[in-house]
């Protein structure tokens, strides 16, 4: 097993400093990476409380399924998808290929 590191206890605390909040904000190095400075919050700071409301336009959380949302793929009346012949597009590619490498000794030869 991976060795792991452990961070010594703190320091004993008094109850009044442990129900201290405490605010982070995102600060940046010289590098761009972002890490989370932690400050102590003032005496009079009040946490925005956040709440999730449900007017009943969108559901419960427990329904919501993001794969029930997708739309099906059209299918030919097989009912099968449509397939890429691989070996054709190869061999359209090389073709290709040769076309233009002509055009460019056509060119060459119109310079000499």
């Amino acid at each position: 097993m991976g060795k792991t590191s452990k961070i010594p206890p703190a320091p004993a605390q008094t109850r009044a400093e442990t129900k201290r909040r405490r605010v982070g904000k995102v600060v940046h190095d010289e590098r761009g990476n972002g890490s989370v400075q932690w400050e102590d919050a003032p005496a009079d700071y009040e946490r925005v409380v956040l709440e999730v409301i449900n007017d009943g336009r969108a559901g419960r959380a427990e329904d919501f399924n993001p794969y029930a949302q997708r739309v099906p793929r059209a299918r030919d009346s097989t009912g099968a998808t449509t397939r890429t012949d691989l070996r054709k597009l190869s061999d359209w590619i090389k073709k290709m290929r040769e076309l233009e490498e002509r055009k460019r000794n056509a060119d060459d030869q119109d310079e000499d």
